[in-house]
């Protein structure tokens, strides 16, 4: 009994650093495909939106304290990523506002192009 519970923990810190990993990496990667591709004013429209979409949802994510969130910061801090043991107070304050910050003002340019 004892070890199905460890494995049902087990794939819950596994979808959480998947999460994190798409969180940092795919979604991000996606918007600038959306933009490099992208040669219509339509779709500088819906990159813009989709990129303040994300801001909305990294700054959300940090005030709501998601673990993805935590884990997808200690990515960008080259630590390992600790789903069941979280630090909010290891995360830059200056990261969490002006990283979504910067994606939201480029968000809006792509809306004003």
């Amino acid at each position: 009994m004892g070890r199905k519970k460890k494995t049902k923990h087990h794939l819950h810190s596994l979808c959480i650093i998947i999460l994190a990993y798409v969180n940092r990496y795919f979604y991000p990667l996606l918007l600038l495909g959306i933009v490099a591709w992208g040669r219509e004013t339509s779709n500088l429209k819906l990159a813009g939106i989709s990129i303040l979409f994300f801001s909305a949802y990294e700054l959300i994510g940090y005030l709501c304290r998601w673990k993805h969130i935590f884990c997808s910061f200690q990515n960008a801090y080259h630590q390992k990523m600790t789903p069941d043991n979280i630090d909010w107070d290891l995360v830059s304050k200056a990261d969490a506002y002006l990283i979504p910050g910067f994606f939201a003002f480029f968000g809006v340019i792509l809306l004003l192009l």
